[in-house]
């Protein structure tokens, strides 16, 4: 790596305590997007040291990190997919925000402590205001009945000080309609709405990005002076070695593209002026460590520098940046057992889906995400920060859990993704999280699928955030491609890693773990293990390969298989499983291979002789639990790749 990023989390707590202090109201401290990229558990310490009363995330899946680090703090999550179990946060002590009545049926039934959210002017997530009368009346009810329902909240477009004040008398107007509720927690603004409106300030702040140092008004002159003034001290510096005015840093480690920025290097000014994915050239070319943005109160560029030259702001550089965050100073948070967290939670219902697929060539595809929200909203409505979209007519606006932490840059407002097939441009801003879709009289549901190619938004690099899960997705040609894409997928397994091979019957699995075999050195011939159960091969590579036949374990596939069952050795070994969905519920980790065969004709003989079809099988790789981060997954291209024995094809490169 040619790059440091430091983070200094007494900043961050320092700035909450000054902030606090301005305020005179309690503080919700903001750690989604890991942080804002400087780290979720270390900025939540921090939050917390500075005087915040809670925290706040997105969805689940980040409020669950914080609950397995230690972090026992109310935290708030206000974003969830068509399949969130909320019953998850009620166990967990994990407050929720919901949008519509659906959400608030689910959350309330799931015994979960409730904030309504509610639509003021945003137009993105929050109830509408057509259905605010007939959510406001079930909460009632479910208030009355025993249910939660502890905060009313919004939050500000910040168009202008005027729409500001309309949406402020908005809220309090549904305040009173939702008084008969005893909402205990009143709560509408984040910093920027904080700082410019005091009356907005109501039970609690929202504190988000002026928190880690950054101007929430934006780069203005570039300089951070505004920060500076409200006594802020930015929590993150980035630097890299710069040899001839050459840096091994670029876009695909978090930058975006920022000609002319202002870099220190060696003490002395240069300005970039050249820029691609790993790489980064400055003018007049020095020698020396360079600082592409820190403090300026000690003479370095600003984050909100970088910002304006990218044409962008401050929330977006540092985000993206910390997205790629390999320091080693990020403490580890520890895997919360499955029975912590249940089954359910390693299978995507904490969180929306977000997904990244690459080919098997390592290029990416798409991004992939899902609607969260639908509502029917009136004429004249600005959308997303500014109001820069405003609605024509009286329409439906869906919203999708993706944004630039995601990957999906600012500038990428304007861009088509698919939706049931029709492809519709991003509304207004492209948020942190979340992007806007004006979808007419579609036939839309929540919970569908959205798409984003690469070749339509070409902002999405192969920058992903923390969130975002990496699948493996192609085309394997024929058996020699499948054991090829076998033996790269088994230079990257360790002692302790199952994977779970599922496809129909002459799919490939027998071929796939052959080539494994082979990548590990594994000894005797590697063939299906139906009439086994489980077959054991000594290594080269050291660990055993565990071959096991899953679909035998169960009477019926509906089941769920007991590993107890196998005498396996799943921490020493590594186990590939066929057949192996019915063993998820068993297992903390697991990579999954899907393997679809399409309109081939299914053979009634053992796998490998089925494999002598001559036809392509389509590949769909995933990692699951705590040893499979995106990371590692996204990694299997690159052991593929490092290797010259790829498969033909659509394969490894």
């Amino acid at each position: 790596m040619g790059f440091d990023l430091d983070i200094d989390t007494a900043a961050i707590a320092a700035n909450v305590r000054t902030l606090s202090a301005r305020f005179g109201v309690p503080v919700c401290g903001v750690v989604k997007a890991d942080g804002y990229g400087h780290g979720m558990v270390r900025s939540a310490s921090a939050m917390l040291e500075g005087g915040a009363a809670m925290l706040g995330v997105v969805d689940l899946a980040e409020a669950l990190v914080l609950r397995r680090a230690g972090i026992d703090a109310p935290v708030l999550a206000w974003l969830h997919g068509a399949r969130t179990d909320f019953s998850l946060a009620a166990a967990h002590g994990i407050e929720v925000a919901v949008s519509s009545l659906a959400q608030l049926e689910a959350a309330a039934g799931a015994g979960a402590t409730i904030h309504l959210k509610l639509d003021t002017g945003l137009g993105r997530n929050g109830v509408a205001r057509g259905d605010r009368a007939a959510v406001l009346a079930r909460a009632t009810e479910l208030a009355r009945g025993g249910a939660r329902v502890r905060g009313i909240m919004s939050h500000l477009a910040g168009t202008s000080r005027e729409a500001d004040l309309a949406q402020l008398a908005d809220f309090t107007a549904a305040l009173a309609d939702a008084s008969p509720i005893g909402a205990e927690v009143r709560h509408l603004a984040n910093s920027q709405g904080a700082l410019a409106l005091p009356e907005a300030r109501f039970d609690l702040v929202r504190l988000g990005m002026a928190a880690y140092g950054i101007d929430p008004d934006g780069p203005r002159a570039g300089d951070g002076a505004a920060a500076a003034e409200l006594g802020l001290t930015p929590a993150m510096r980035v630097t890299a070695r710069f040899v001839e005015g050459v840096a091994a840093i670029g876009l695909d480690d978090g930058l975006l593209p920022a000609m002319g920025a202002p870099v220190l290097v060696a003490g002395e000014a240069s300005r970039v002026v050249a820029i691609d994915a790993h790489r980064l050239r400055v003018d007049p070319p020095r020698t020396g460590e360079g600082v592409l943005w820190g403090d300026p109160a000690a003479g370095e560029p600003s984050a909100d520098a970088w910002a304006l030259a990218a044409g962008t702001i401050g929330y977006e550089t540092v985000t993206r940046m910390g997205a790629v965050r390999r320091d080693a100073a990020a403490p580890a948070v520890p895997p919360a057992p499955p029975s912590a967290l249940g089954p359910r939670a390693a299978h995507g219902r904490v969180a929306p889906d977000r997904v990244l697929e690459l080919g098997l060539d390592g290029a990416p595809q798409r991004l992939r995400g899902e609607v969260v929200g639908l509502k029917r909203v009136e004429a004249g409505l600005a959308v997303s920060y500014g109001g820069e979209y405003v609605t024509e007519r009286p329409t439906t606006l869906a919203l999708v859990a993706l944004g630039y932490a995601d990957g999906v840059a600012r500038a990428a407002t304007g861009r088509p993704m698919l939706l049931r097939g029709e492809s519709l441009p991003i509304c207004g801003r492209v948020a942190m999280d979340q992007v806007v879709l004006d979808v007419g009289d579609l036939d839309a549901e929540v919970g569908d699928p959205v798409e984003l190619s690469r070749a339509s938004a070409p902002e999405v690099t192969g920058m992903v955030g923390a969130r975002v899960a990496v699948e493996l997705v192609g085309s394997v040609p024929d058996p020699d491609a499948m054991e090829a894409l076998g033996e790269a997928l088994g230079r990257g397994l360790r002692a302790g890693d199952a994977v779970l091979l599922i496809g129909a019957l002459g799919a490939g699995k027998t071929t796939l773990t052959r080539g494994i075999g082979a990548a590990l050195g594994a000894r005797g011939t590697v063939q299906s293990p139906t009439f086994v159960l489980a077959r054991t091969h000594r290594t080269a590579a050291g660990p055993d390969l565990q071959h096991v036949d899953a679909y035998r374990l169960l009477p019926d596939a509906d089941d769920e298989a007991e590993l107890d069952d196998l005498d396996l050795d799943l921490d020493g070994a590594i186990t590939v499983a066929e057949w192996g969905a019915p063993l998820e519920h068993a297992l903390e980790s697991w990579l999954r291979v899907e393997i679809d065969r399409g309109a081939a004709r299914a053979d009634h003989g053992e796998d490998d002789q089925a494999d002598a079809l001559e036809s392509p099988r389509a590949v769909r790789i995933s990692g699951h639990g705590p040893a499979w981060p995106p990371s590692r997954v996204r990694a299997l291209v690159s052991a593929g790749a490092s290797q010259g024995d790829a498969p033909a094809g659509e394969g490894w490169a």
